[in-house]
């Protein structure tokens, strides 16, 4: 049985990133589990001015081609690329700092001012935590250990500004 997981899966991603139509784009989530045989390998990207349904066909194109070329015997595979969306998901503290003012919704594993849950605009953002201004606990700093999910909180508001500018 061919061995493919998410190391395998990493080197093509990272590959991926050095050409050219691919370059500017982030990789958020790549997994790859194996149920009864079968690899389901699972790719979340996202990049500046967003990803479109062409984009993720490309992506997912290059990425059979190169799992396709694993030295035999070829695994069996199920593939999906998706957009990171319009509440992407924050990961890093780089993707805090870029979307410094952006409204967030961030879950904690920890209570911190005896809550778990804060929503309102990135206030400040550092390598140890990010400051959410919350409507009602304020501006609370929270450790990037005890966040336990954070993402995006769309606004459409944000996006007829930017048409009538």
């Amino acid at each position: 049985m061919s061995r493919f997981g998410p190391q395998e899966l990493e080197v093509i991603c990272t590959r991926m990133g050095e050409l050219a139509p691919f370059r500017g784009i982030e990789v958020l989530k790549a997994a790859v589990r194996n149920e009864r045989g079968v690899h389901y390998v699972s790719l979340t990207i996202d990049r500046e001015g967003g990803v479109d349904s062409d984009l993720c066909e490309a992506v997912s194109r290059y990425i059979e081609r190169r799992i396709e070329e694993l030295p035999p015997p070829a695994p069996l595979f199920q593939l999906e690329v998706a957009s990171a969306g319009l509440d992407r998901p924050l990961i890093r503290p780089e993707h805090f700092q870029r979307f410094h003012g952006r409204v967030i919704n961030v879950i904690t594993s920890l209570r911190i001012k005896n809550r778990v849950e804060f929503n309102g605009r990135i206030a400040h953002a550092d390598d140890t935590a990010v400051t959410v201004d919350d409507r009602y606990a304020g501006q609370t700093p929270i450790p990037y250990a005890a966040i336990k999910r954070a993402n995006l909180v769309y606004d459409p508001r944000e996006d007829l500004k930017k048409r009538k500018a």
